[in-house]
C-alpha cells in the first residue's frame, strides 16, 4: 500500500496558529505521536509541550505529528503532518494511506476526492497558500503527482477522471 500527500507550498508562518488550533483543532485529536526541537530549550519536545509554534518554528525549524484521524473535508485516519518552516513561509505535509480516498467504488472515490479538493480550494483561499499539491509520496515529483493547483482554474472532474483511468 502506498501513501498520498497533500503539499500546503509556501504557507505564511504568521498564519500557522489560525490553521493548527481553529481551523485543524490538533489540541482536541488523539496524537499518537509527535516531535519538535526546541532551540531554546534544546531538546526535543512533543506537541502538547509546544506554547507558540510560530515561535517554535523560528527562525527555522520542522516537526511532526502522527494523528489517529484528521478532517480535510473528508475523515482520513493514520494521517502524519510534517511542518517544516523558513524565517517566514514553509510547507505544510499531510501523508495518509492510499486506501483513504481510493476504495473499489469509483463513485465513493470521486465523492471523497472532490469533497478533499473542495476543502482544500478553501484553505489556499483563506490562507493565501500560493500552492496545493496531492500526490503519492513523493508528490512533488511529476511523475507521482495527481494535481497541483495553484491560481488557475481547476476543472476537478476532469482530472478525476484522469486519475481513476490511470
Amino acid at each position: 500500500m502506498e501513501n498520498l500527500e497533500i503539499i500546503l507550498s509556501d504557507f505564511k508562518k504568521e498564519k500557522l496558529e489560525t490553521l493548527i488550533y481553529d481551523e485543524l483543532k490538533l489540541t482536541k485529536l488523539n496524537i499518537q505521536s509527535s516531535h519538535f526541537y526546541d532551540s531554546n530549550l534544546q531538546r526535543d519536545i512533543q506537541f502538547s509541550e509546544v506554547k507558540n509554534i510560530k515561535e517554535l518554528l523560528s527562525p527555522q525549524g520542522t516537526g511532526n505529528v502522527v494523528l489517529e484521524q484528521l478532517q480535510l473535508g473528508i475523515s482520513l485516519k493514520n494521517v502524519v503532518i510534517v511542518f517544516s518552516f523558513d524565517e517566514e513561509y514553509g510547507d505544510i505535509v499531510f501523508n495518509f494511506p492510499e486506501s483513504e480516498i481510493f476504495v473499489d467504488d469509483k463513485n465513493e472515490v470521486k465523492l471523497k476526492f472532490a469533497k478533499l479538493v473542495d476543502y482544500l480550494m478553501n484553505l489556499k483561499i483563506k490562507y493565501a497558500i500560493s500552492k496545493v499539491i496531492i500526490g503519492y509520496e513523493p508528490a512533488y515529483d511529476e511523475d507521482t503527482m495527481l494535481i497541483e493547483f495553484d491560481d488557475n482554474p481547476l476543472n476537478v472532474e476532469k482530472v478525476l477522471d484522469a486519475v481513476l483511468d490511470a
